[in-house]
């Protein structure tokens, strides 16, 4: 590894090594304006596979730098390729100085799970710096929205291979106990989730309830509930409110929003109780 000076456009930064959901507009504003200070920030720790340096931990301070129009940014430098980058990029956000979002952790689990199903939960979470029991939720989900392959077996952190089943814990055990007991070749619990007996993950209708909630939280994207079957037409319309809700009040889309709405319900026969 070595310290340099980097242009800011040897540096790529659109490469998905990017892990959380969106950047933070105003930590961006706020370190550019400590920059143009004269602070001085830790170095961005980039990728180099010979042809590119990819981002892997700094993006806020990148995009401040940017802002700022500066011509370069000191950058950690390691050997390796975009893969390198991300595996960096997956749990760096965990220590930093801004951190994560529920949302941003699964965003870093559902980024990981769509690279790599073939590894286990385990392995999963230890490369995101996330509970167990997190990526169990999101690769059930994920599986079920047909985003990912189900996996006949997994590889451990000992780079052997394991049934999923192994990792599939029954639902309706605490967060603690869960992700104390989960491990790339643990013993296969005994106890009974709720649903179907000895079904491991879940019944489908726990599943698809899961889905919704993270769905309606935008943790997966609303599109997703036209895969659901038990969707309905409160789905829809909850799901929408809370797209609206998360909208800034000067987003103009919100008032688009809200405006074609309003301009639907006044076509309805039945008036508003």
């Amino acid at each position: 590894m070595q310290t340099k000076d980097l242009t800011l456009d040897d540096v790529d930064i659109y490469g998905g090594t990017q892990t959380r959901v969106e950047t933070n507009d105003d930590a961006i504003n706020s370190y550019a304006d400590e920059m143009a200070s004269g602070a001085v920030f830790p170095p961005i720790t980039v990728f180099y596979d010979g042809a590119k340096y990819w981002l892997a931990d700094g993006f806020h301070r990148f995009l401040a730098a940017q802002r700022n129009e500066a011509e370069s940014i000191s950058a950690e430098v390691h050997e390796g390729s975009r893969t390198d980058a991300l595996r960096h990029a997956l749990g760096a956000n965990s220590t930093n100085g801004i951190y994560r979002s529920n949302a941003d952790k699964r965003n870093a689990v559902e980024i990981a799970l769509e690279e790599w199903p073939n590894m286990s939960n385990s392995v999963i979470a230890e490369l995101c710096r996330v509970s167990g029991d997190l990526v169990r939720r999101n690769r059930t989900a994920m599986e079920k929205l047909e985003r990912i392959e189900p996996q006949q077996s997994v590889t451990g952190k000992d780079g052997k291979q394991y049934p999923t089943g192994i990792e599939r814990e029954p639902r309706g055990k605490s967060e603690r106990s869960s992700s104390e007991g989960e491990g790339g070749g643990g013993g296969r619990s005994s106890g009974k989730g709720k649903g179907e007996f000895g079904a491991e993950g879940g019944s489908n209708a726990e599943i698809e309830q899961d889905a919704k909630i993270m769905i309606r939280n935008g943790e997966i994207k609303h599109s997703e509930l036209d895969k659901l079957n038990s969707v309905t037409a409160l789905d829809y319309a909850d799901t929408a409110i809370n797209v609206l809700d998360r909208m800034k009040p000067e987003d103009p889309r919100l008032r688009e929003a809200i405006g074609r709405i309003e301009r639907w319900l006044a076509k309805q026969k039945a008036p508003l109780v």
